[in-house]
């Protein structure tokens, strides 16, 4: 009952009705993007951008993983519906407030480098978009209200991406 209530006070972390899970919404625009780039008559190369594609998307996962992995070990949720039950705040959540959504997009940017497409930079830009403008103030909102001031010193001191902006 208390969510039903939550969620109407505040945003919903839902475009279209439909709720947003950042890790099937990362593999949608992979696919998506993916298929329209076998689509288009771009290149097929291998040279540098797979190899820093291949990092980035190392970078991008382990970074999400290793948040995930934070929060698991911490008992607090790892779902954006979920009720948060701690403020997480050790590396890498001391330079961004959001390593896992950080990790997804940076993953995203490294699959496109690798394939050396200009369409598949559409991924990362929906994703990082879409995450930024619903998810995550959704997210804030929550924990605003369960943790107060302790939240709102952490989220004065640690950008929400990497920078503030």
């Amino acid at each position: 009952m208390a969510t039903d209530q939550f969620q109407t006070q505040t945003p919903t972390g839902e475009v279209a009705g439909i709720k947003i899970i950042p890790p099937w919404l990362a593999l949608a625009l992979l696919g998506v993007t993916l298929v329209l780039h076998f689509m288009l008559p771009e290149s097929r190369n291998v040279g540098l951008f797979q190899y820093v594609g291949v990092i980035l998307i190392a970078a991008g996962f382990a970074c999400s993983f290793f948040g995930s992995g934070l929060f698991h070990g911490r008992e607090t949720t790892v779902n954006p519906f979920g009720e948060p039950g701690k403020i997480v705040t050790e590396l890498p959540f001391s330079f961004t407030r959001n390593p896992m959504y950080l990790g997804f997009t940076t993953a995203l940017l490294g699959f496109a480098l690798f394939f050396e497409s200009f369409v598949m930079l559409l991924a990362p830009a929906i994703f990082f978009a879409v995450i930024d403008k619903t998810v995550i103030p959704r997210e804030e909102a929550a924990m605003e209200r369960i943790f107060g001031q302790q939240y709102l010193d952490y989220k004065a001191k640690v950008p929400r991406w990497i920078y503030k902006y």
